[in-house]
């Protein structure tokens, strides 16, 4: 018999092993993987939780189910109307009821525990915000980290309870229509209530009697939740508590409870002495209370408040307002008036000059188009994204574009897409590009300062290692350290090799490589005799992949960028704690609370991947240390070098920007009247194109009143559904800066010029819209780029770079013009310099312009204008000459002609 059982164990443990084994391959790789990266800890944190929470709801699930089952065996036994059991059979009936009771328990336990561990992590770990709600007098970090498991935990045990009455009452009629089936009675059609009454109480009338009961008071409970949930509702004119909420519905729900509770009782007593009478009476007083809610609550919405909205919901849109900015964070934004009056001199002009030095004139997309098509020295390369940053270069505050240049392995093809070139010969990226956002070629390209591979570097910047085996692109694994050489670069007409020599990866033992190749579903693993017990295997490689498995609880931020720190790369993503269940404040994009409180850093070369904690104001992400101790550091530990690089978020900034529209408004009464919305500006891309939202824009900038540049992320708002600009909106950055907010606001009686009302007046100049007409066709399009408005002490500087690009399949846009706006002055020139010269009437020092080529200073402006003409007629005929369009290459070459002619003259 032992064997018998102990071989029917060994047969569901195979069994079991058989249809989990894939899991338990994943178990296995990720208790390897989260060791090598450091953070084994936090992810048996969510085990153990799990495991810690499984236990005793498995206890008490299979107690509770034992215990019910035991007392209604009796009646199920009398009903079906057994009279002895044989002891075979009693035991039979134990061992299936024990394995199902076991396999229900489990199923449930787990399903519970898993579903709300980190619910009860989070009500364990609760940290106090300071702030309490205006109804309840409770700290929102009632409603952000308990509230939440409460109403879990009721859904949960209101679900478990009505499942045992239905269980209850299945069994019994079950139970009642066999016996009638097989004595054929079926005398009658009419069931009769008073029999069934009886019956089911004989049958399970202590049973039911607790369970309804219970169910009564889970009632109680959910009204309770259902009143600390009006600081949710959406019924006034703002999200949260309304005058109807607090008035009507929550004295309903408080008298609605107290019924609810007194039902219990009434259902228990009544259950047990087969009255139907006072069960009834109770559920019909409890759902008429329900329904007087609904009706009362209608009456007076429309009756009452809404003939008096704005003295009856004064108060609770003052809730909302403030609830929303602080949960947004736009609650300290420092306002100013910004009186434009436009009386800058030459003087402001030259004491501004590293402002102005740093205005961009490359645009993002025609930029990353160029470094695609200049930059990847080979195909299976690519910039997957530019980001914007700052540098001290040779003594010099400069903003920059910077790009990582990363292996693309899709673009591999034919005989190259073999298992070995995949995974352990192109296994990383090589290097960035940089180039400065304020000036360009002779060309109107972008005007690299580091470039090409190995990297060319004219600056300051040390780069020992440019290599990128993490990166937004690394999406398959790497092995590294084989007998096979890794491809580095090429050289030449050879290819310069290296052998992975860092931290990360996972060593290839035989058990190893045997578990790889049931993961990965690859026998390679074991075949190759590249592979040995010192190479590694590096997983997880793409960042925002490694970032959400590590801390899958934080949001990132979408753009990640790249630094270069002490000769090393590093990639930063910013990461935000959110939550969709703060008091009063109105949500956007699903949530209604957010911050900026941690910023991980990446090691490009070894994927040290480490959470640093840079608000520590904010109790979501002290709940999170709580939970999780060993992931998160303290932001002080962090190198200064790369603190300077700290950018703020644009995924954050454009959610406040959404916000701010609407809440920069605090006065009640203008709230409610809408007086004063606001909408993001629109721009145009292209002459003639739809308009769209502009985009924040990085700059470094002196903003007015302050002594020094620094990089400011800058918004600009228009009247809601007019183009009249009225904001001007800025997020700080540079060191103890960090963080704080800036909004200009602009006299609304005055006519300020937004990106696309500037479109308009260069397109309404009648010699730069000639001048846009005749680019904009044969064989050629003008395309916009970013329109830049500086603020420089009480004047509006504008910037606007004219890009034209070729028709041909491979065209570049390149940067040909700028239009310069100040007052009522509009110029288009070759470099904002030159356009400064003009407006403001001076000479500029001798000196290079950061914005375009140098030019002697001898040749004068119609001199200057026909070389840059001579210099495109050039251009345009090589492009022609590059697609076979000879009838254009002849035109170009012939005004080429004339212009040289002239000059000749």
């Amino acid at each position: 018999m032992k064997k018998k059982y102990f071989g029917i164990t060994t047969l569901f443990i195979i069994i079991l092993a058989v249809i989990f084994f894939d899991r338990i391959i994943n178990f296995v790789v990720n208790i390897k993987w989260y060791g090598e990266v450091g953070y084994l800890s936090v992810y048996f944190t969510k085990i153990l939780a799990i495991v810690k929470l499984m236990v005793p709801i498995f206890i008490i699930m299979y107690v509770g189910i034992w215990l019910y089952y035991r007392s209604l065996r009796a009646s199920i036994m009398r009903l079906a109307n057994v009279l002895e059991v044989s002891s075979k059979s009693r035991a039979l009936e134990r061992k299936i009821f024990v394995l199902a009771n076991t396999v229900i328990s489990l199923f449930i336990s787990f399903g519970i525990a898993s579903s709300y561990w980190y619910r009860i992590l989070q009500f364990a770990n609760s940290t106090n915000f300071g702030t309490k709600d205006p109804i309840f007098n409770k700290d929102v970090s009632f409603f952000v980290f308990k509230l939440p498991l409460i109403e879990s935990l009721y859904s949960a045990v209101m679900i478990l309870l009505v499942l045992l009455i239905i269980i209850t009452l299945v069994s019994y009629f079950a139970l009642s229509t066999r016996d009638k089936f097989f004595n054929g009675d079926f005398r009658g059609n009419v069931i009769r209530m008073k029999g069934i009454r009886s019956g089911i109480t004989k049958f399970a009338g202590k049973q039911l009697a607790v369970v309804s009961a219970l169910i009564s008071l889970m009632i109680a409970l959910g009204y309770f939740i259902k009143a600390w949930n009006i600081v949710y509702s959406p019924r006034g004119v703002a999200f949260g508590a309304s005058y109807t909420d607090m008035h009507v519905s929550l004295p309903f729900y408080r008298v609605i409870s107290v019924a609810a509770v007194a039902a219990a009782v009434i259902i228990f007593i009544s259950v047990l002495r087969s009255k139907a009478k006072p069960i009834i009476v109770s559920i019909i007083a409890i759902v008429v209370l329900m329904v007087g809610e609904g009706l009362v609550s209608v009456v007076i919405e429309n009756f009452l408040v809404k003939s008096n909205q704005i003295s009856l919901e004064k108060p609770y849109i003052e809730n909302n307002i403030n609830y929303t900015r602080k949960a947004f964070n736009i609650d300290n934004i420092q306002e100013k008036p910004f009186e434009v009056v436009n009386n800058l001199t030459k003087d402001d002009i030259k004491s501004n000059k590293d402002t102005i030095d740093n205005i961009k004139i490359n645009s993002f997309t025609p930029a990353l188009e160029f470094y695609n098509q200049v930059q990847v020295i080979r195909y299976y390369y690519s910039f997957n994204d530019i980001d914007v940053d700052r540098y001290n270069m040779n003594g010099k505050y400069n903003q920059v574009f910077v790009a990582p240049r990363e292996i693309d392995l899709s673009k591999l093809e034919g005989n190259a897409t073999t298992w070995q070139n995949k995974h352990l010969i192109y296994t990383h990226g090589y290097g960035v590009v940089m180039s400065k956002v304020n000036s360009v070629t002779s060309e109107g390209q972008p005007d690299f300062v580091i470039k090409d591979i190995p990297p060319d570097n004219s600056t300051n910047i040390e780069l020992k290692n440019p290599r990128i085996y993490f990166g937004e692109k690394t999406n398959d694994y790497a092995i590294g350290n084989t007998d096979t050489s890794e491809f580095d670069y090429p050289k030449g007409g050879d290819n310069q090799v290296n052998k992975y020599d860092g931290k990360a990866g996972i060593k290839m033992s035989f058990l190893n490589r045997v578990l790889f190749a049931i993961n990965e579903r690859n026998i390679n693993f074991l075949l190759s005799k590249d592979i040995s017990g010192e190479s590694k295997i590096l997983i997880n490689r793409n960042i925002k992949d490694r970032v959400e498995k590590i801390a899958p609880f934080l949001s990132y931020d979408s753009d990640p960028y790249m630094v270069i720190s002490g000769g090393k790369l590093y990639w930063i993503i910013d990461a935000f704690t959110t939550s969709d269940r703060y008091p009063y404040s109105q949500p956007y994009n699903n949530i209604n609370y957010i911050r900026n409180s941690v910023k991980v850093v990446i090691d490009a070369y070894d994927g040290d991947t480490n959470f640093y904690i840079v608000d520590k104001n904010d109790p979501v992400a002290a709940s999170y240390a709580k939970i999780f101790p060993s992931l998160f550091k303290d932001a002080s530990t962090l190198s200064q070098d790369i603190r300077d690089h700290f950018r703020y978020p644009e995924d954050l900034f454009n959610v406040q920007c959404n916000v701010l529209g609407k809440y920069h408004m605090t006065d009640p009464t203008v709230f409610y009247n809408g007086e004063d919305l606001w909408q993001i500006a629109e721009t145009q891309k292209k002459v003639g194109e739809q308009k769209q939202n502009n985009e924040g824009a990085y700059m470094i900038t002196r903003l007015p009143g302050n002594q020094s540049e620094e990089m400011v992320l800058l918004e600009y708002f228009n009247m809601k559904s007019k183009d009249n600009m009225v904001a001007l909106f800025g997020a700080r950055m540079d060191k103890e800066n960090y963080g704080k907010m800036v909004l200009y606001k602009f006299p609304p009686q005055k006519t300020i010029y937004s990106p696309y009302l500037f479109k308009q007046k260069i397109n309404q100049d009648p010699s730069i819209s000639k001048e846009i007409s005749l680019w904009n066709k044969e064989g050629s399009e003008v395309i916009y780029g970013d329109t830049m408005i500086v603020p420089i002490k009480s004047s509006l500087l504008y910037v606007e770079p004219i890009y034209i690009r070729a028709t041909g399949k491979n065209s570049i846009p390149e940067m040909k013009r700028i239009v310069v706006g100040y007052d009522d002055k509009l110029l288009l020139s070759d470099s904002i310099e030159n356009a400064l010269e003009q407006i403001f009437n001076y000479t500029a020092e001798q000196q290079q312009t950061p914005n375009a080529p140098s030019v002697p200073s001898n040749v004068d402006a119609n001199m200057k204008e026909k070389i840059k003409s001579a210099k495109e007629a050039f251009d345009k005929a090589v492009e022609a000459q590059k697609n076979g369009d000879w009838a254009k290459y002849g035109e170009y070459i012939k005004n080429l002609q004339d212009i040289l002619g002239e000059l000749n003259k």
